[in-house]
């Protein structure tokens, strides 16, 4: 028995090992059969992973899915070589040979965006070739760009958005334009969205009045990092949902998620140098004694300086350069962002901090933002969405209220004079001049004088979605933006600084603290259907009801005569005597419904029509609501059966035309109701405090209306290697809101009517090129051109007005009915008078006495006098075309890109530089008059010497403002995955950058790129040199794990 077990054991173990050879064998002949090949795809630009690619073995039936990582394998009987046929929605499909059996990364870049792209418009997102409207997506490499503000890199963009920084201090605010301006009195601006609330860039907000000089920019509390894309809505196709707030465009942005996949870590940042690209070209001292003696000549009074004088006093102080510096800029970020198949989430920090090139100036921000969002079930998801900053901004004082003559802390120390010492031996600031009683130095004005404004933002948004059934969204938000500004001055008494009417000197220190605290409540109600019949029609309804509630509450105090200048501004009680005391508030509502259709069939035909309707608190009660339909129509020609012979070469052709109305909900608020102010009068021989009406009630008070109409074109050659997009558009703006003026004897100034209209007209292109495509060279260009025509239709009774000058001058501007809003007005010139010319009797300007070597003026009626009917335009600051041109470039690891941007026609008003040619005693003057008139120079170009000058405005001071500026440049280098793996990252890149750093004009101030009265869109151009331009270089690195 036992002998058989063991023989039974002996054959089991015989038949095991033969299976086991027999298995061993057919396994071997299977993998020599089966190969894996294993591979990964990732997105060309960003090196991510593209989860959910396919790939797809060509001539076969196996195909995989990418993983979460990007990464697939195939177990095939195919062998090398075979070709992969890759592909992803959004992005290029692409043909790889592969010819052995190692793993190989794929890098698909993205697709024609005028194919694929889902865009996002006015609640909700379309498929980019259903868009009917003029949505234009900013490139995200322009994202990417360093940037102190998200609306700086608006700036050559998008083809219709003029973007103009109102000066080059850190955090200053710019001026933006949506296909030209809409409004004469009131908001120009557009609206901005950001993850679907609604804020307005309402820099009233972030001014108590306590401050001095520019207005903070409440947009650059945002850290522009945050942002994944921007959309700029231009026409009423697209803008009409947003009802009366839609008719100066609307920006929408979408910040960055957290994706499905591992848990990612970025650190980006840089450090950079600023430096200033231009000064001035001004007097030395030697110089500017023989124009003293020169003036004192043109007097009959003898000379001030002698020959040997004015040689000993050489070259003088530089207060130009006295105040400037190179500055450090520097920005860090980091990042955790992850997810899985229920919740997605970001959470990011920022920390940046840019120094002046003017001493005593810079802004710097701290910022924290989260992201989140979750699939509670299949049915019901919610999102949260919170953001907080900090910012801190110093900035150079203004002009003193209610000032006499323009003035300001940095031109003021650029017209000191060059003979004054800037510092005594003892090292110790000069404050002496022969010329003023008073301490003055202007250098030490910037230095000492406080001028701080703090502002903290909060928002943040709560949403929930419910599917009610498979196809029926209903969608409820609420959110709320917080804006908390704290503004601080101080003008101690040792210094010639704004205060209140006069300076710090004769107020014996003035200080001045402010508060703002601004609220905005949002809640949105949507409900949404999706529905496909036969995969043939395709409609998507969208219903709403939204709220908004926005409320100001702002308080100034300021003194004066401190007994000292140590608590500042920290002890308003402490002075003598209170100067200010005020405080105010303001609050609003706006309701509305809205409703939108959208409708393709086949995606071949497409129309879009929306209709809202908003009823505004700010209104008179006969005009509380206001009704904004449109209509967008397109034709997608290319997917049309007698097109597909020319697909080859044209990838898309699509016709659209729109029309609608908008508004412009920038009324004042209360500005249809009755208004009292305090007021003294005599009561019973004694004077006392009451109350009088200065406000009439308009009830039948409303918005601002612009109808819009829009044709466009958009092309795509040869799979989209090349994109043209066309758009023409006409604008008019009805019911403008002016300020009539009334009869004395009503006991009234004015009275707030709508009764103007303007009419913008325009067209815009955009060229996008792929030049190169291949495998380690790649290389992409865009070019982008607009023009738009701007003119004042009516004025209602009136046929044009001078907009309101500072106190003594003459308003450079005009707005009139024929002309573009805010037309530089003044004389035309020939040169300088002559004796001849006076001999013959000449005309010469009406009241003065001019003599030979004064400003010859144009007789521009011809009736034989130079009087103010001789004034007449002499251009405007809105340009006639503004392009861009840019280029991104890749060789193997390295990129490279660059964006130039320039504006072509446009007019400036140099005021400094008209200063600077009026000669006085006491401060200095532009190097131009060194050709001035006199005995000795006939020949001279500037007018002679005088000490009573009489100013105008002059086409000489009217200068040409076209530049185009090298805005950017950039060289990065992205590490090899070889480098990474090593130090366990998926990305690696460093870069070298340079922004300004190139300027081509013809206009002498320090940029063509300013505006003194910040978004006054009566006043644009009108430059006082108030900071100088400045050039940055960086050094950056962004490292993802």
């Amino acid at each position: 028995m036992n002998l058989f077990q063991r023989y039974k054991k002996y054959l089991a173990g015989k038949l095991l090992l033969f299976l086991s050879l027999l298995f061993s064998t057919f396994l071997s002949i299977a993998q020599n059969n089966n190969v894996q090949l294993i591979g990964k795809v990732v997105d060309d630009r960003t090196k991510e992973p593209l989860v959910g690619a396919v790939v797809h073995i060509k001539g076969t039936t196996h195909h995989v899915v990418a993983d979460e990582e990007g990464a697939f394998t195939f177990i095939t009987g195919q062998k090398v070589p075979v070709v992969y046929e890759v592909s992803h929605v959004g992005y290029e499909t692409r043909e790889i040979t592969v010819s052995d059996y190692k793993p190989i990364d794929i890098r698909l870049k993205q697709g024609n965006a005028q194919l694929s792209d889902v865009v996002v418009v006015g609640y909700g997102t379309q498929r980019r070739s259903d868009v009917s409207g003029a949505v234009t997506t900013v490139p995200k490499n322009l994202l990417t760009q360093p940037a102190t503000s998200f609306d700086n890199l608006l700036q050559g963009a998008v083809p219709g958005v003029a973007v103009t920084q109102s000066s080059a201090q850190p955090g200053s605010t710019a001026s933006i334009r949506v296909r030209g301006g809409n409004s004469i009195s009131f908001g120009n601006e557009p609206l901005y969205v950001i993850d679907g609330f609604i804020i307005y860039n309402n820099n009233s907000f972030t001014n108590s009045g306590a401050s001095n000089g520019s207005s903070v920019n409440a947009l650059a509390t945002i850290n522009p990092s945050d942002i994944e894309s921007i959309e700029i809505l231009k026409d009423a196709s697209a803008t009409a949902i947003y009802g009366s707030r839609g008719a100066n465009g609307v920006v929408v942005i979408t910040t960055r998620r957290g994706k499905k996949g591992t848990d990612e870590f970025n650190y980006s940042g840089y450090f950079g140098k600023q430096q200033v690209s231009k000064k001035l070209d001004l007097l030395n001292a030697s110089q500017w004694a023989a124009l003293v003696n020169d003036i004192n000549y043109s007097d009959g009074k003898a000379a001030t300086f002698s020959d040997s004088a004015i040689a000993a006093l050489g070259s003088g102080s530089d207060w130009q350069s006295s105040a400037l510096r190179d500055a450090p800029v520097q920005n860090h970020e980091l990042s955790l962002a992850g997810g899985d198949d229920k919740s997605r989430y970001l959470i990011s920090g920022n920390y940046f901090n840019q120094q002046g090139t003017v001493l005593n100036t810079g802004f710097k921000r701290y910022s924290a933002r989260l992201n989140y969002e979750r699939n509670v079930t299949d049915r019901f998801k919610v999102a949260a969405n919170i953001f907080g900053s900090r910012s801190l901004e110093d900035k150079l004082t203004g002009s003193p209220f209610n000032s006499i003559n323009f003035s300001g802390a940095y031109p003021s120390l650029v017209q000191s004079s060059p003979v004054a010492l800037i510092k005594n031996g003892d090292g110790t600031y000069n404050t002496t001049s022969p010329y003023t009683s008073q301490p003055t130095n202007p250098l030490l004005d910037i230095i000492a004088t406080t001028n701080r404004s703090y502002l903290t933002r909060v928002m943040g948004s709560a949403s929930a979605e419910y599917k009610l059934w498979k196809e029926l969204v209903l969608k409820v938000t609420g959110g709320v933006d917080l804006i908390n500004t704290k503004q601080n001055y101080y003008a101690p008494s040792y210094t010639n600084s704004p205060a209140g009417s006069s300076n710090g000197y004769t107020m014996g220190g003035y200080g001045s603290v402010g508060t703002v605290a601004a609220v905005s409540w949002l809640n949105e109600n949507t409900l949404t259907w999706d529905h496909t019949w036969q995969n043939t029609h395709f409609v998507n309804l969208l219903a709403g009801y939204t709220t908004q509630f926005s409320k100001d509450e702002s308080a100034v105090a300021s003194s004066q005569k401190f007994p000292n200048d140590l608590t500042t501004y920290n002890n308003l009680s402490y002075a003598g005597s209170a100067v200010l005391s005020l405080s105010d508030a303001h609050q609003s509502t706006l309701n509305s419904y809205l409703a939108r259709v959208n409708y393709s069939y086949l995606h071949k035909y497409n129309i879009t029509l929306s209709e809202r309707a908003d009823g505004s608190s700010r209104l008179g009660a006969n005009n509380k609501w206001g009704y904004f339909p449109s209509i967008g129509l397109s034709w997608n020609i290319n997917k049309e059966d007698f097109f597909q012979r020319f697909d080859r070469y044209v990838s898309n052709l699509k016709l659209r035309l729109t029309a609608g109305k908008t508004g412009n909900s920038e009324v004042p608020p209360y500005s249809s109701l009755a208004a009292l102010a305090p007021t003294n009068y005599y009561f019973n021989s004694t004077l006392v405090t009451g109350i009088s009406p200065v406000q009439l009630a308009n009830p039948n008070l409303k918005w601002e209306t612009t109808t819009q109409y829009n044709a466009g074109v958009d092309v795509g050659l040869f799979n989209g290697r090349i994109n043209l997009t066309f758009d023409a558009y006409y604008k008019k703006t009805s019911d403008l809101l002016l300020y009539v003026p009334f009869p004395l004897y009503t006991g009234y100034t004015s009275q707030l009517e709508n009764v103007g209209s303007v009419e913008n007209k325009g067209v815009e292109l955009g060229l996008s090129t792929e030049n190169v495509k291949s495998k380690n060279f790649n290389w992409r260009s865009t070019f982008l051109i607009a023009a738009n025509r701007n003119k004042v239709l009516s004025l209602g009774a009136s046929s044009s007005y001078f907009p309101v000058a500072p106190t003594g001058q003459v308003s450079p501007v005009i707005v009139q009915v024929g002309l573009p809003v805010g037309t530089f007005w003044g004389y035309s010139t020939n040169g300088l008078l002559t004796a001849e010319d006076l001999s013959k009797g000449a005309p010469v300007l009406a009241g003065v006495a001019q003599k030979v070597g004064d400003t010859k003026y144009v007789d521009y009626t011809g009736d034989g006098a130079v009087t103010t009917a001789d004034k007449h335009n002499l251009g405007s600051a809105q340009p006639k075309f503004t392009a861009s041109f840019s280029n991104n470039i890749s060789w193997k690891h390295f990129d490279l890109s660059f964006f130039i941007q320039g504006s072509y026609g446009n007019k400036l008003f140099n005021l400094l530089q008209q200063k600077l040619e009026i000669p006085t005693i006491s401060l200095n003057a532009s190097a131009a008059l060194l050709n001035r008139y006199s005995a000795t120079n006939p020949n001279g170009t500037v007018a002679r010497a005088t000490n009573s000058p009489v100013p105008q405005v002059t086409d000489r001071y009217i200068e040409d403002g076209s530049y185009a500026k090298l805005k950017n440049i950039t060289l990065g280098y992205n590490f090899s995955s070889t480098i990474l793996s090593k130090i366990r990252a998926k990305q690696l890149r460093v870069y070298v950058s340079a922004q300004n750093l190139l300027t081509l004009t013809h206009y002498t101030g320090y940029n063509p790129e300013v505006n003194f009265y910040d978004n006054d869109n009566t006043k644009q151009g009108i430059d006082y040199g108030i900071y100088p331009a400045t050039r940055t270089f960086l050094a950056g690195v962004n490292i993802t794990f």
